[in-house]
């Protein structure tokens, strides 16, 4: 794939801001500028898009391996993991791929993390950091604990918990450092880890939507004390529900193992229920379909890789569209959000939101604006149901509570826009799955839409 325009003639070009001449020195680079009679005029105004045919967003993809595997768990009727075999196969692939020493399937992201809090102590009384930029299941399970979620600030350019204003947050109460990899971009772990281990303060780390991510050659999850991966529907690595529990730990691992199956000692099945449990695990039926996808998943992430740094690279060359922060040089993204850093100062004040519309309209399906979950889960009416149940007033002092309530302003991610970027997303997980024609295709659309940036005020 050719490059479109160099940074060095494009800058030549512009001076204050973007000019219609280096614009349309990226759009007519493009090896389809103008294919099927596409125009220079924006869809959103009446010209001619440029994909006729939308994006196929056919989510998951299957064929007949997965229903062979499906009918083979369910021929031998052994349709739970007591009997079955399916499920602790892939725990033991899943955890080799990832470099960990153990893995424990359960039924859900979720679950996994509810496991971890419980089996590292979490309680009534506790703390536990997070960040309220994440989907509202991280904090779920740690007011299910009865534990407070601290709230730490995003880093307004990556929307991820900014990890230097972790250890303002610890205190006598803090109990474990909860961090999130969000959309296939890996938090600043090797920051927290730091802070992590001066505090003796176990991590787990949330990597539901990030699997295969790596930072310093090392994946997300694997950092911390233990690490937790979904398998939901819309990840890029699903079978429907289902999650993973990865750590080093052996008697940690060990006592997760117990917890999803209702308390039983996997080093002996026939000791009855010496610890704690509950009942979250995962059938045949999940983990057979799993297996089939952890195969197409490998392919499909190098597909990505290949078309999410070729796009990153062409677009980064239209002044005001920026790569993702990364937080390490040797940082590997999956993409799972394909992520672009929006300055509408470049583009005559055009929000990113307006930017996204006019690329809908020419056949990319893209968003604009705030960062992912950019409410932020402190402002959820299930915190405030929790903090006035009778479990968390017996938990905590009402001075206590109050104190809480009052931290829970948080200048950064409650006015995304101070200090902050825009950003302009696609649905990476699918759409970079796509041919070298309809790569290509996304950055002409980028290029032309800049190109005209002025015509959409």
């Amino acid at each position: 794939m050719r490059s479109l325009l160099t940074r060095r003639s494009f800058m030549k070009k512009t001076s204050a801001g973007l000019t219609g001449a280096a614009l349309a020195a990226v759009a007519t680079g493009s090896p389809h500028a103008n294919a099927a009679g596409n125009s220079n005029k924006l869809a959103l105004l009446g010209g001619t898009p440029v994909r006729a045919k939308p994006f196929d967003f056919t989510w998951p993809i299957f064929d007949e391996n997965e229903e062979k595997a499906l009918l083979k768990a369910l021929r031998s009727r052994n349709w739970c993991c007591l009997k079955g075999s399916a499920v602790y196969d892939f725990e033991k692939e899943f955890a080799k791929a990832m470099g960990v020493r153990h893995c424990v399937l359960s039924n859900g992201g979720t679950t996994a993390l509810s496991a971890s809090l419980h089996c590292l102590g979490v309680g009534p009384g506790d703390e536990v950091i997070t960040t309220p930029n994440t989907f509202i299941a991280t904090i779920n399970v740690i007011c299910n604990a009865h534990a407070l979620p601290v709230f730490v600030d995003i880093d307004p350019d990556t929307g991820s918990i900014d990890a230097n204003l972790i250890e303002d947050a610890i205190t006598e109460h803090t109990k474990v450092i909860l961090p999130v990899h969000l959309s296939g971009f890996p938090a600043d772990i090797e920051t927290i880890m730091a802070v992590a281990e001066k505090h003796k303060i176990p991590v787990i780390e949330d990597a539901c939507q990030s699997v295969f991510a790596e930072v310093n050659g090392k994946k997300v999850g694997t950092f911390g004390t233990t690490g937790c991966i979904s398998f939901q529907e819309w990840k890029s690595l699903v079978c429907g529900e289902g999650g993973a529990i990865l750590g080093n730990d052996e008697e940690l691992m060990r006592r997760c193992a117990a917890f999803v199956n209702n308390g039983r000692d996997p080093m002996n099945t026939r000791r009855g229920y010496p610890f704690p449990g509950s009942n979250h695990r995962m059938t045949e039926f999940q983990a057979a379909v799993l297996t089939e996808q952890f195969r197409r998943f490998k392919k499909q992430d190098k597909v990505r890789q290949k078309n999410g740094k070729y796009v990153e690279r062409e677009l980064a060359r239209i002044p005001g569209l920026r790569p993702r922060k990364a937080y390490s040089e040797d940082t590997r993204f999956t993409y799972v959000t394909f992520e672009m850093d929006y300055d509408k100062q470049q583009f005559n004040d055009v929000p990113a939101s307006r930017f996204a519309e006019a690329l809908r309209a020419e056949g990319v399906p893209a968003r604009g604006g705030e960062r992912t979950y950019s409410r932020g889960c402190h402002k959820e009416g299930m915190l405030e149901e929790h903090l006035n149940s009778r479990a968390f007033a017996a938990s905590f002092s009402k001075a206590r509570l109050k104190m809480y309530r009052e931290s829970l302003r948080l200048p950064i991610i409650d006015n995304v826009r101070l200090g902050g970027k825009e950003k302009l997303s696609i649905e990476g997980k699918i759409v970079l799955l796509g041919s070298k024609n309809n790569i290509d295709d996304i950055v002409e659309a980028f290029a032309k839409v800049a190109k005209n940036a002025d015509k959409l005020i």
